[in-house]
C-alpha cells in the first residue's frame, strides 16, 4: 500500500511549485507576450508539476478496497505509464528542435535530462505494471519524486534563463 501522507505531501509541493510559478511568471511577462522558448518551458513545467499532482492523487481513488491492491497498482502504474509516454512523445522531439534554434536555453545535456527523468518514470510505472519490482509504493514515490525534480528544473530555467 502507497504511504497516502507522503503522496499528500508530493501533491501539495507540485501544486505549489506550478502556483508559484504561474504567479512569477505572469508578473514577469513581457507585453509582446512570451517567446517560443519561454512558452515551451511553461508547458514543460506544467505538465510534470500536475503530473506529480494528478499521479499523488491516483491512489487515493483507486486504493479504496483493500482486496484489489495489485489491481489497484495495475490501473495507477499504467496511467501513470500512460502520462510518462504521452510526455516522451511530445517534448523531446520539440527540446531538439528548440536546442538548434536556442542552444545556449537547451543545451544538449538539459535535453538528455529532463528526457531522461521522464523515461526513468515510465520504466519505474512500467515496471510496477508488469509486477517486476516488490517495493511499488517506494517504486511509485520515486517516480513522483522524478517528476517534481522535473518540474522544479523546468522552473529554475523558465525564471533565471530567459530569452533576451
Amino acid at each position: 500500500m502507497p504511504n497516502f501522507q507522503v503522496l499528500q505531501l508530493i501533491g501539495e509541493i507540485a501544486l505549489g511549485i506550478v502556483g508559484f510559478s504561474a504567479i512569477l511568471i505572469g508578473l514577469s511577462r513581457s507585453s509582446a507576450g512570451f517567446k517560443p522558448p519561454d512558452m515551451f518551458r511553461i508547458q514543460m513545467l506544467t505538465f510534470s508539476g500536475f503530473g506529480a499532482m494528478f499521479a499523488a492523487l491516483l491512489p487515493f481513488a483507486l486504493f479504496n478496497e483493500p482486496g484489489n491492491v495489485e489491481i489497484s497498482w495495475i490501473w495507477t502504474s499504467g496511467l501513470l505509464s500512460l502520462y510518462a509516454l504521452t510526455g516522451l512523445i511530445i517534448f523531446p522531439l520539440r527540446m531538439i528542435a528548440l536546442h538548434y534554434e536556442y542552444p545556449s536555453l537547451f543545451p544538449l545535456k538539459l535535453v538528455v535530462f529532463q528526457t531522461g527523468i521522464i523515461f526513468l518514470v515510465l520504466i519505474f510505472s512500467v515496471s510496477i505494471m508488469l509486477g517486476f519490482v516488490d517495493q511499488k509504493a517506494n517504486v511509485y514515490t520515486g517516480s513522483l519524486m522524478l517528476l517534481l525534480l522535473h518540474s522544479t528544473t523546468a522552473f529554475i530555467r523558465t525564471v533565471f534563463y530567459r530569452v533576451d
